[in-house]
């Protein structure tokens, strides 16, 4: 395991990696570890692989493994390197997780099994396992439908009471802010992190409900860095004002998703094709249109 500030401590904006392909669906290293490099760059305390923005259920257990280990040496400690691992049942998930630490990974994300949903009691059951087979902490994705599988607070309190590796929690069920204050008063000093989601839509009223970091697809890092910033220094009318400034982008890319992430990304240099294996529209004219008036206001000069 890579030594890091103390896992308590991670907070700030966490980049959660989007996954390169070649204009033939072949997954793009080079594009993935300068990826890496620019969110370690632009400010992002960890990074995270083949989660939702990752593709990952577009991804066979081979290629999330390997993309895990790239991660992994391309990160080279700078940073933790988080691995999602999540899987359709206990076995699949024990497999990538355990397959995830012995590659290098600091910590785990996971979330329930996303195919078949199951009950609380299963759901515990499932986290049971995992905590049982790693020996590295566990952030429990909590997500929404249809992807995820979400969970009530009472239930998260639960885990974190009985599984000692499950520390850490991603909120991100609707209505997202309210969702989070929950959780946070129903762990309260049981979770030692608790990161929202939607790209950092509900940053600021979230920070303000006990949120302790941001897990945001990672084209425009450097802007929600600066944003999570002034929140720390207690300036809240600065980050209204810089949210105010990328909030546009921010209500976009919830709409446009993957695609429109992958396109800033290949618009600043930093990955060399936008192609995407989901079943997503393309984006259009006004989409493209919208995202570089983005990039003019954020001072971002387009290189592709």
């Amino acid at each position: 395991m890579a030594t890091h500030a103390a896992d308590s401590e991670l907070r700030g904006i966490l980049a959660i990696l989007v996954t390169p392909f070649h204009e033939d669906g072949s997954f793009d290293e080079k594009s993935f570890r300068s990826q890496i490099d620019f969110t370690i760059d632009a400010g992002a305390r960890a990074v995270i692989s083949t989660a939702i923005f990752g593709e990952f259920f577009t991804l066979s257990d081979s290629e999330r493994k390997h993309i895990t280990r790239v991660m992994v040496d391309q990160t080279a400690g700078r940073v933790p390197a988080i691995a999602t691992t999540s899987g359709v049942g206990a076995a699949h998930a024990v497999e990538l997780s355990v397959d995830a630490e012995e590659a290098g990974a600091d910590m785990l994300m996971i979330m329930p099994p996303y195919i078949s949903k199951l009950p609380p009691d299963g759901v515990y059951d499932y986290f049971k396992a995992i905590n049982e087979a790693v020996d590295i902490p566990i952030i429990i994705q909590n997500a929404a439908q249809p992807v995820g599988a979400p969970v009530s607070a009472d239930e998260l309190a639960r885990m974190l009471r009985d599984l000692e590796h499950c520390r850490f929690i991603k909120e991100e069920v609707p209505p997202n802010p309210q969702s989070m204050h929950n959780t946070a008063m129903a762990t309260k000093g049981l979770s030692e992190g608790i990161y929202g989601g939607f790209g950092g839509l509900y940053m600021i009223t979230e920070h303000r409900r006990g949120c302790t970091g941001w897990m945001v697809a990672p084209q425009f890092t450097e802007a929600l860095v600066e944003i999570d910033d002034a929140l720390v220094s207690g300036d809240e009318s600065r980050a209204r004002q810089l949210y105010q400034r990328i909030l546009p982008g921010l209500v976009l890319e919830h709409l446009m998703g993957i695609p429109w992430a992958k396109r800033a990304l290949k618009l600043r240099g930093i990955i060399d094709s936008d192609a995407y294996r989901i079943a997503s529209p393309p984006l259009q004219d006004e989409d493209e249109h919208e995202l570089r008036q983005l990039m003019d206001e954020l001072g971002i000069v387009p290189k592709a």
